[in-house]
């Protein structure tokens, strides 16, 4: 009797003991599945900078709107506000910012300019009325008013401007490899389609 509940016991010991084994084996696979899909998946950085009323995040080849359009309006604000003795601060910390594509044109642009404001010895100043992102082409625009003013004349000149930039994050860095900038409000899709429909 006691020899047949032992056997009885420890042939339910051997079945409970192979379940173990096929839960632990699960386990232990469902947990490397989980680490390797932790371990090739890009940190995320969550930023709240002072610029920001949105929470913004970074990963190293993607960032949120937030991000771009707080990035659009540092662009513009430094492109924006130049005077003769600000060039060379401009230039240094506009020049890490452009990819390699645009650089030498912008760079071509910008020294033009900067001579330009030099000799005529022009200060401008720019106020940032609205920013906006535009999800289908990728683009920041920051439309404001430019206030340029002569060293002859103490009255400031007013125009309506936009500046328009594309942003791409490259390791956790914005890159900005696309840069327009215009008198008037912001050449959207919406607003470049009904001046065609007015032309056509």
């Amino acid at each position: 009797m006691n020899a047949q509940r032992f056997r009885k016991t420890f042939n339910d010991l051997l079945s409970d003991n192979r379940w173990l084994r096929i839960i632990l084996a699960i386990a232990t696979v469902t947990t490397l599945i989980a680490v390797s899909g932790l371990l090739s998946k890009d940190q995320r950085i969550v930023l709240q900078p002072v610029t920001l009323t949105d929470n913004a995040w970074v990963e190293s080849n993607s960032s949120s709107e937030s991000y771009k359009t707080a990035w659009g309006a540092f662009l513009a604000m430094l492109m924006g506000n130049l005077t003769p003795n600000s060039l060379d601060f401009v230039k240094e910390r506009l020049e890490p910012l452009l990819a390699p594509e645009i650089y030498n044109q912008t760079m071509t642009a910008f020294e033009s300019q900067a001579q330009d404001l030099r000799d005529n010895r022009v200060s401008m100043r720019f106020e940032i009325k609205s920013v906006d992102f535009e999800r289908a082409t990728g683009k920041v625009f920051v439309h404001g008013y430019r206030y340029a003013t002569a060293s002859s004349s103490d009255k400031p000149q007013r125009s309506e401007r936009t500046y328009e930039y594309k942003i791409r994050v490259r390791e956790y860095t914005p890159q900005v490899f696309d840069i327009n900038t215009y008198p008037g409000k912001p050449k959207t899709q919406r607003v470049l389609r009904l001046e065609q429909q007015r032309e056509g």
